[in-house]
């Protein structure tokens, strides 16, 4: 299967999109579905501006117990001038040393999330005023693609356990895993040696993998978690600049790696 990175013209093909958008957002009809290709000359399927208020209020995100994932862009171009103070990061609950009942699972995967999201606030205010204007842009642009991107997948990882008594639980652990995966890519911790064709049909085969465990409506589901996640990496690497082969590479195997955790639980 071809590869992610030919939407910024690098020639890899991406298995990624249907060959048109309205393919992407009807019901799959069929068990297994090509993935959405990234290298499609169709409309992408668009998402809001950020909004003058934080990106994480823009998102719709539903989860109450979150903290605001980042700061309030304020005038589009504006770089923060006032001194940086990070949040402290609050403790977990004393029961979360053991928790006993699912109740206080539920309660400590909400808290397990409020940490990384405050860890996360930080590092993204903390970058943002590092940067210049033109790059506060593209960072505000890149985070609310992102903040879209977390929402749609992490509906798509609880769906599993749609009105079951984890569905809170699984929801919070994948808001906490994707979080700490933006953190880790805004600190640029990440590393990835592997060249960006052979990450690429590693997110390739997983996807189409995940999708033969799929029913029709979370087939569809998925999907539209691929096309806010191709939003979000491009957006991302325009903000990094650079090597964008490395920037692309870097998100793939990321991506992949969460593709393969719903891979493991979906197959069981």
């Amino acid at each position: 299967m071809t590869g992610i990175g030919q939407k910024f013209g690098h020639g890899l093909a991406l298995a990624l999109c249907f060959g048109a958008i309205s393919a992407c957002q009807s019901a799959v009809e069929t068990t297994e579905q090509p993935a959405p290709d990234s290298a499609t000359t169709t409309e992408q399927p668009t998402i809001d501006e950020p909004a003058t208020d934080s990106p994480d209020e823009a998102s719709g995100s539903t989860d109450s117990s979150a903290s605001t994932t980042a700061t309030p862009p304020g005038t589009a171009g504006a770089v923060e001038t006032a001194a940086f103070e990070p949040e402290p990061i609050p403790p977990l609950p004393a029961e979360c040393a053991d928790p006993k009942t699912q109740m206080a699972m539920t309660t400590c995967a909400a808290a397990e999330y409020e940490r990384a999201d405050t860890q996360l606030n930080n590092v993204y205010r903390a970058v943002k005023t590092s940067v210049s204007a033109n790059q506060a842009d593209q960072l505000i642009v890149a985070e609310q693609a992102w903040l879209d991107f977390r929402d749609i997948n992490c509906d798509f990882v609880a769906s599993q356990y749609a009105g079951g008594s984890i569905e809170p639980m699984i929801y919070n652990d994948c808001m906490t895993r994707l979080t700490s995966d933006r953190t880790a890519v805004l600190e640029q911790t990440v590393t990835t040696t592997a060249s960006l064709e052979v990450v690429d049909r590693e997110l390739n085969a997983a996807y189409q993998e995940l999708q033969t465990y799929l029913i029709s409506a979370e087939q569809e589901h998925l999907t539209d978690a691929q096309l806010a996640w191709l939003d979000y990496r491009d957006a991302h690497c325009t903000f990094a600049g650079g090597n964008t082969n490395a920037c692309l590479a870097q998100l793939t195997d990321i991506r992949t790696k969460q593709l393969e955790v719903q891979l493991e639980s979906r197959s069981l």
